[in-house]
């Protein structure tokens, strides 16, 4: 129990409540034999499902620029293009999903908040058959069994999570190496750039913390169901440097048909759409005093409901740099 108790925890570690685009990956089930990866859907028709780096121009604003990020430490995502680095060197201002407030620790977020309510347990609110298989994960993970006392949300996370976007992230597998956007925000700072983060740790948390439950049983039963489709097969990283977004945007839906409507529509919302309306908004005020580039996971980017199409719905001039 100690050890497991110690090993849930360590895993809460600096902003680990924070990119909701980019969940934590599942991981190997060390017993289990890797099995045919599954077939890819047809790309999204959607607005902006190429690239990797715009230009943002218009009225009222400096030019800026918007970069979508992957949330790994793989040496090949931080080798930024030529336009990154370009378009990073230009600006005043860097803006990040978030960034570490002052004063705040790796520990914000303590046990008890990611606690059950008293008399409620795991067991109690899946079915037989998901937690036999959340079982079998952890043991995949070298764990005797999951604790029963901890919000399912977390277990989503822990299981795969919102990696039907395989934007997953890597921060928890590799805690000694920065991931892009860490990496990106040290520089900045180094470079005497005024650092902006767009959410709270605390909004984050609440992206997850603030789920109704039986949207929480639906989002850990489904990911235990299909934990193998999500966990082999799927080059999300080489998807990212290709630029392929409409081909991330196809995996997230298609992950989203697992689930039935409602449960769908509150993840996509709360993980995506309603962040990007908030995001643009934080994002905007900054452009008026500078020129800002903005780093955010590249899932909140494409779509009629992304961060750029909501820019060209304000009257900016939106142009892909990369």
């Amino acid at each position: 129990m100690t050890e497991h108790r110690s090993a849930v925890f360590t895993a809460v570690r600096r902003r680990t409540a924070l990119f909701a685009i980019a969940a934590l990956p599942a991981l190997l089930l060390a017993a289990c034999a890797k099995p045919e990866a599954p077939p890819l859907p047809p790309r999204a028709e959607i607005p902006h499902g190429q690239g990797r780096i715009w230009q943002v121009e218009g009225e009222g604003i400096e030019r800026s620029y918007v970069f979508g990020t992957l949330h790994v430490s793989d040496p090949r995502v931080l080798n930024v293009p030529f336009a990154v680095e370009e378009a990073f060197t230009r600006s005043q201002i860097a803006a990040f999903e978030a960034v570490l407030a002052p004063g705040e620790t790796e520990e914000r977020f303590g046990e008890e908040r990611f606690k059950l309510p008293a008399g409620t347990t795991v067991k109690s609110l899946i079915s037989a058959r998901a937690w036999g298989r959340l079982v079998s994960v952890y043991q995949g993970f070298g764990y005797w069994k999951p604790r029963n006392d901890i919000k399912l949300w977390y277990f989503w996370r822990r299981v795969g999570g919102a990696s039907g976007t395989f934007y997953g992230n890597d921060r928890e597998r590799n805690p000694d190496q920065p991931i892009l956007d860490d990496w990106l925000e040290q520089r900045a700072r180094e470079a005497g750039k005024e650092v902006v983060g767009l959410e709270t740790a605390e909004e984050n948390f609440a992206v997850y913390d603030g789920m109704p439950t039986d949207i929480q049983v639906a989002l850990l039963q489904t990911a235990l169901e299909h934990y193998h489709e999500h966990t082999f097969g799927v080059p999300r990283v080489q998807f990212y440097l290709d630029g392929d977004l409409a081909m991330s945007r196809a995996l997230w839906e298609e992950s989203l048909g697992w689930l039935d409507p409602e449960a769908a529509r509150v993840l996509d919302d709360r993980l995506l759409n309603d962040r990007n309306r908030i995001m643009v908004e934080r994002i905007l005020p900054l452009m008026q005093r500078g020129s800002t580039f903005v780093g955010v996971g590249a899932a909140h980017l494409p779509g009629e409901q992304g961060i750029l199409r909501l820019l060209e719905q304000r009257g900016f001039t939106v142009t892909r740099l990369h």
